[in-house]
C-alpha cells in the first residue's frame, strides 16, 4: 500500500487482536481500515461534520481504492480533522499527531479506552497520552 501523503511504499503493519494498522515509516501517518478504529476504541468512533478547515489542502488519494478522501472532523469535540474514504468506506488516515490529538480529546471527555488497547497504542506510538 502506498502512503497517501508521501506516496511511497514505506508502510509497515502493526497488529493487535487481529486488527492491522498500516503506518508510514517516513511521515508516521496511520491508516485504519474501515471499522478498525471502532474496534480499537471499543465502540463507535465519534464523528462530526465534514471539515471546512481542510478545504485548502488538496484531497489525498485513498490508499486502498485511490479515490479522493474527504476531510472530516472526529472526536467528541470535533476538533481532530482526518482524511476519510467516504466513497468506498475503505477507512481513515491520521497524519502524524492526529491520533494523539484524538486520544487526548477522548480522555478529556471521559471516553474509556480498554487498558490493553491503551498499552498497545502507547507501545506502538510512544507519544500518545
Amino acid at each position: 500500500m502506498n502512503c497517501p501523503v508521501c506516496h511511497k511504499r514505506s508502510m509497515y503493519v502493526v497488529e493487535h487482536d487481529d486488527i492491522e494498522l498500516d503506518v508510514c515509516a517516513d511521515c508516521q501517518g496511520i491508516w485504519f481500515d474501515a471499522e478498525e478504529l471502532d474496534l480499537l476504541l471499543g465502540g463507535t468512533t465519534p464523528r462530526g461534520l465534514p471539515s471546512a478547515t481542510g478545504a485548502a489542502e488538496k484531497a489525498r488519494p485513498c490508499p486502498r481504492c485511490r479515490k479522493p478522501m474527504a476531510k472530516v472532523n472526529i472526536g467528541t469535540a470535533g476538533g481532530v480533522t482526518v482524511d476519510v474514504c467516504e466513497r468506498n468506506e475503505c477507512g481513515l488516515w491520521f497524519d502524524r499527531g492526529e491520533l494523539r490529538e484524538l486520544c487526548r480529546d477522548l480522555a478529556a471527555t471521559g471516553w474509556n479506552v480498554d487498558p490493553a488497547v491503551r498499552k498497545f497504542l502507547s507501545e506502538v506510538f510512544p507519544d500518545l497520552p
